[in-house]
């Protein structure tokens, strides 16, 4: 297969953090109007601080920054964790976590240009525990109930006013869409890929320690929330994938180059240049190998217009990528 022929730009969320912090924060107090449900006192209120959409109200009534209430040993307390479409306190018991793993998001349903050569993904890390009630999910909402969890996601996405969808190529304007860095139940993440978007998921589990992706896990709900709504962000620049590398690379003190697009690599920004970053970083074992993730949850794989591209990768293995790109040794 000539991946090279497969002009992928990864990522339709992506970020340029503001450089002025003091002048870009909001406030989640300031702006009532905006809050999603006045019953949660977690809702925040948040207008869109620049750009086209400037003064209008920011959408979060599927999608916010978490707050870190509490930081115990073993016990990671945040806020606005969604589950069903709701906002819940999850009580997050930090021994708990099993296994972190890389998933790439075909999105590619529709072709977005004539030819079908362009393809986009999203990326996120997905922490699954030994038990399916391991996280307690207390109701922000006092009509809500009390649930559990025991597999999340966490991912890197834009945000706009209600109504307003993201571009891949507005999205170059860094003035014109917000960020936000969400966790949420795979459960949702479930319904939104196969159900509502019918799109694929692929998966590499990372090869760590318990120690590091608790690591992982609490430096993220830490980002999630210092980085809050005052962000910006960048199609090429900044982007999911930049990111969750970001992430990595902070919470295990990797002494790494940040992960960044290339030119040298534009025929090939999908699924091999991230896999091979992971492994660069040593977060692979020579024999992870890519799944499907539709399968693990009863779906099968579904039609999309990137051809084969992902499917390439599907059953590979580390080592396999590696035999099959340039890999400086």
């Amino acid at each position: 297969m000539k991946t090279s022929a497969v002009k992928t730009v990864l990522c339709t969320f992506v970020l340029v953090l503001m450089t002025l912090a003091g002048s870009s924060a909001y406030s989640l107090d300031s702006h009532n109007e905006c809050r999603a449900n006045p019953n949660d006192p977690h809702s925040p209120g948040i207008v869109m601080l620049r750009g086209k959409y400037q003064g209008r109200c920011m959408d979060t009534s599927f999608k916010r920054a978490v707050k870190v209430l509490s930081l115990e040993r073993d016990l990671l307390t945040i806020s606005n964790y969604r589950k069903g479409g709701k906002f819940y306190t999850a009580e997050i018991p930090l021994q708990d976590l099993e296994k972190v793993s890389y998933i790439v998001v075909d999105l590619n349903s529709k072709p977005i240009n004539a030819g079908g050569l362009i393809n986009i993904s999203h990326t996120e890390l997905r922490f699954k525990f030994k038990h399916k009630d391991s996280i307690r999910l207390l109701p922000q909402d006092p009509s809500d109930r009390t649930l559990t969890d025991g597999d999340l996601v966490i991912s890197y996405n834009y945000m706009a006013p209600q109504g307003v969808e993201y571009s891949p190529v507005k999205g170059f304007d860094e003035d014109l869409y917000g960020a936000v860095l969400q966790f949420f139940s795979m459960e949702d993440e479930v319904k939104t890929r196969f159900v509502d978007q019918k799109v694929n998921a692929y998966e590499m589990a990372l090869s760590v320690r318990p120690s590091q992706a608790i690591k992982i896990l609490v430096h993220a709900a830490q980002d999630s929330q210092k980085m809050g709504y005052a962000s910006a962000y960048d199609t090429w620049t900044n982007n999911c994938t930049t990111k969750l590398y970001d992430i990595l690379d902070a919470a295990l003190s990797l002494k790494t180059a940040p992960y960044r697009f290339s030119t040298k690599r534009i025929g090939d920004t999908g699924m091999a240049p991230g896999i091979l970053a992971l492994g660069k970083r040593g977060l692979l074992a020579s024999d992870s190998r890519v799944t499907l993730v539709n399968s693990e949850f009863g779906y099968k794989r579904l039609s999309s217009w990137s051809g084969h591209y992902f499917d390439y990768w599907l059953g590979k293995t580390y080592q396999d990528v590696q035999n099959t790109f340039w890999v400086r040794k």
